[in-house]
């Protein structure tokens, strides 16, 4: 399955042998888009958070670019659905 292999490549894609941050990681069939070209879903969880991430690809992606991608991702502002920021942003005092 793609899964494994994006996980196996991740696995070699560290280069200190340390162990992955990724607890799991699920690809979605090929979904055709009525304006372009076909894509899959790619979800991952870590260990340390509740919430999963995600990322649209185009659906001839490898399992190594995936894992790439994956290894590469930089956490950003987390959102709910209603708009607000999942934690109180502190307002900035001036001093």
């Amino acid at each position: 399955m793609v899964e494994d292999d994006v996980l196996m490549h991740l696995k070699t894609l560290l280069d200190d042998g340390a162990p992955s941050n990724v607890a799991t990681c699920r690809v979605s069939a090929p979904l055709q888009q009525p304006w372009g070209r076909p894509c899959v879903l790619v979800e991952w969880t870590t260990p340390l958070d509740d919430g999963a991430r995600r990322q649209v690809v185009p659906a001839e992606t490898t399992a190594l670019d995936i894992a790439r991608l994956v290894a590469a991702h930089v956490p950003g502002r987390r959102i709910l659905l209603n708009g607000e920021p999942i934690e109180a942003e502190r307002g900035r005092a001036r001093s």
